[in-house]
């Protein structure tokens, strides 16, 4: 399991190893299935009067049934400017470590994927990110962390209350999580020749996507349009005694027409790409062409890969801006966002 947080303000984070719903029912089922087994051995107990094998079959069940109760808590207090670690049964702290701002150096963010292999060889397999949070102190702490935004919140939280230093692993390369410290070699990267990274305006930059310009996105348009509109033609028109039985011809007005508008929708979304636009003092990202967020430049700390994905990273969370694009290239849109940075 991965911590989350479970509670939060301004002077302290509670963060908890609890799964979600599927983690919840899981473990309800477990317990359940404990707590039978237990009842087994006592059955078995008061029905033949023998200790041994009903007292294994019990040990058995309390293996299932406890889990459940079992609670992994880590609390981050900013006015005693401590980090304390427990582990709890049935709501009773049994084990507690502690460590104080005095005893943490360095707390160093790394991001790792496993599952990739089984997915090679079956694609129903899920490649799985994890995010993790490494405590350089006495006791030394490696806890996982679910997503990459709970990770750059507490982060933020470790900033601005304690006095430690902050780094971010990158290509097995830690770098200071700063402004100036996620460049590469601390030194500014010129954007890539190409389009999948480039100007496109003034104050604007696009990542991935094709410019109206591009043979490459003309030939895109053409293919996703026409493969959608001869679909609808053959539906339409050449399997009238395959669907017209089941479903009715309005209907399938209805879904050739939805069919040509999401192969359209595909085409603009990809053709659009990610937008990062400086406007006065905001940091516009714009995915595709309808989906716009904005972020105040003051909040904006810069452009990070983690597990191939590339991350706008603020100090309200972490803003997905695209997927396997060269680490060179996350250097470079990072570098061109510097100047417009305010801190």
């Amino acid at each position: 399991m991965s911590y989350k947080i479970c509670k939060q303000n301004d002077d302290c984070i509670v963060l908890q190893d609890t799964g979600g719903i599927i983690d919840f029912v899981f473990g309800i089922g477990m317990a359940a299935m404990g707590a039978g087994i237990i009842y087994l051995g006592w059955f078995g107990y008061q029905d033949t009067g023998e200790i041994f094998m009903p007292l294994i079959i019990a040990l058995v069940g309390s293996c299932l049934f406890f889990p459940m109760f079992k609670r992994n808590r880590l609390t981050i207090d900013a006015t005693r400017k401590e980090v304390v670690k427990t582990k709890s049964w049935f709501g009773i702290t049994k084990e507690k470590e502690t460590v104080t701002n005095n005893n943490l150096s360095l707390l160093e963010m790394s991001g790792f994927i496993t599952g990739e292999f089984n997915a090679f060889f079956d694609r129903q397999e899920i490649v799985r990110h994890h995010y993790a949070l490494k405590f350089y102190s006495f006791p030394e702490w490696h806890i996982t962390i679910r997503n990459v935004s709970t990770m750059i919140n507490v982060v933020m939280f470790f900033e601005k209350h304690f006095d430690t230093d902050l780094a971010l692993v990158v290509q097995h390369k830690r770098h200071k999580f700063s402004t100036k410290g996620l460049l590469k070699d601390h030194k500014p990267t010129a954007l890539p020749t190409g389009d999948l990274v480039h100007e496109s305006g003034f104050q604007q930059l696009t990542i991935g996507g094709m410019p109206f310009t591009s043979l490459r996105f003309w030939l895109f348009a053409m293919s996703t349009i026409g493969i959608s509109f001869f679909i609808s033609i053959f539906i339409l028109f050449f399997s009238e005694s395959v669907f017209t039985p089941y479903v009715s011809l309005p209907v399938q007005y209805a879904l050739s027409a939805l069919l040509i508008g999401f192969f359209s929708w595909v085409f603009f979304y990809r053709a659009a790409g990610t937008k990062l636009r400086i406007y006065n003092d905001t940091l516009i990202v714009k995915h595709g062409v309808f989906n716009e967020k904005t972020y105040k430049r003051s909040d904006i700390i810069g452009v990070v890969n983690i597990t191939r994905n590339t991350y706008l990273v603020t100090r309200l969370g972490a803003e997905w801006l695209a997927f396997r694009l060269p680490t060179q290239h996350s250097y470079a849109i990072h570098s061109w966002l510097i100047p417009y940075l305010k801190h």
